[in-house]
């Protein structure tokens, strides 16, 4: 039902620790330059998510998916240091891609313990944006979509799970 996804870049690999120093050096730098490349191309909202939206460790508080029309993920983000803020993205004329045997709710994003190790964002081949996402404490997906709209607001520690 769904075509094959995986991070290229920021593996579970990385995030498990089982890659040396140097292999991880150079998917950094790899990823870098992929990033400089596809960066003046990407619009309407995938710029920010690509610059300016940090979703490490971010945890997932809500996941409402229509197919082929929306995707909003309302997702809390920051640390003690900057602070913590609620973001909700909307992906407009969104397209999910999961794991060949996963579903949604396998991957536990309507539960409170799910959080995004780490995030790359790319284009299609036909223009489209793409968002892939690797999940803790398993799996990853990837949204493709024409359009992202950004909200947020403060939020404080307490709001960590």
């Amino acid at each position: 039902m769904f075509p094959n996804v995986t991070m290229k870049w920021l593996t579970r690999e990385r995030a498990s620790g089982s890659l040396d120093d140097d292999e991880w050096d150079e998917r950094w730098r790899k990823y870098l330059a992929h990033n400089a490349e596809v960066l003046p191309r990407l619009t309407n909202g995938a710029e920010r998510l690509a610059q300016e939206i940090n979703l490490h460790d971010a945890q997932i508080h809500s996941f409402e998916y229509r197919p082929n029309d929306v995707l909003v993920i309302r997702a809390l983000i920051g640390d003690l240091q900057i602070g913590y803020q609620f973001v909700e993205l909307s992906f407009l004329d969104s397209e999910i891609r999961l794991e060949p045997g996963s579903t949604i709710d396998s991957l536990c994003l309507h539960e409170a313990q799910t959080e995004i190790i780490y995030d790359e964002v790319d284009l299609e081949a036909d223009g489209r944006s793409v968002h892939r996402v690797l999940l803790w404490p398993q799996g990853e997906y990837e949204v493709v979509f024409t359009n992202l709209t950004e909200r947020r607001e403060l939020a404080s520690p307490s709001d960590r799970r």
